[in-house]
């Protein structure tokens, strides 16, 4: 665990995964990102209306027999509605817990995004994502961040844009692609 000084405020603020390089200060809503052992001030993150979630950072819990722990959230959201993804730690492993409309999903990162660019996506066309095979494309929008709180592994200021892509397999497989200007992560 990392534990720095918030620039704005001078609050303490931690950083317990060694991946994490953004958080949003819990007493001034600051945005700070982490560069070694540096922090520096982006901005503020406004405020949430209350959105009844029943989870909060600190929530634990077991998934396949795995605890975790919930450490960061970000609320993305579309023309339409938005959800909530939460950042969990597990041992020295991430994952996300995605909570939308009183539906979860738990997903961990899959390293190999070979040969899916965001070209080749649109809703009702089959991917190949590796470890999982054929899978189907369900949803695919472009989303941004209305909100953002904790500690995460990358920058999440408001209004950051990235392109989406929900996937569903056989057997209740699922996957998820986030599509931004510099990367592509998959989780599943």
């Amino acid at each position: 665990m990392i534990k720095l000084n918030c620039p704005a405020c001078g609050a303490e603020v931690e950083f317990r995964s060694k991946a994490s390089v953004f958080s949003v200060c819990s007493f001034c809503r600051s945005t700070l990102v982490r560069q070694d052992m540096n922090i520096e001030k982006l901005g503020e993150m406004a405020e949430l209306q209350d959105d009844m979630t029943p989870l909060q950072i600190g929530t634990k819990g077991e998934v396949d027999n795995e605890p975790f722990e919930l450490v960061g959230r970000l609320r993305v959201a579309y023309d339409a509605g938005a959800w909530n993804e939460w950042y969990a730690l597990s041992g020295d492993k991430e994952c996300w817990l995605a909570e939308a409309q009183g539906f979860y999903a738990f997903c961990r990162p899959v390293e190999d995004s070979a040969g899916i660019t965001r070209d080749s996506i649109f809703a009702g066309k089959s991917v190949y994502v590796d470890k999982l095979g054929m899978m189907d494309i369900d949803d695919a929008r472009e989303v941004f961040c209305l909100y953002s709180e904790g500690e995460l592994p990358f920058r999440a200021q408001l209004g950051r844009r990235s392109f989406s892509v929900d996937l569903s397999g056989p057997y209740m497989k699922m996957a998820t692609i986030e599509f931004t200007d510099t990367e592509i992560r998959i989780f599943k």
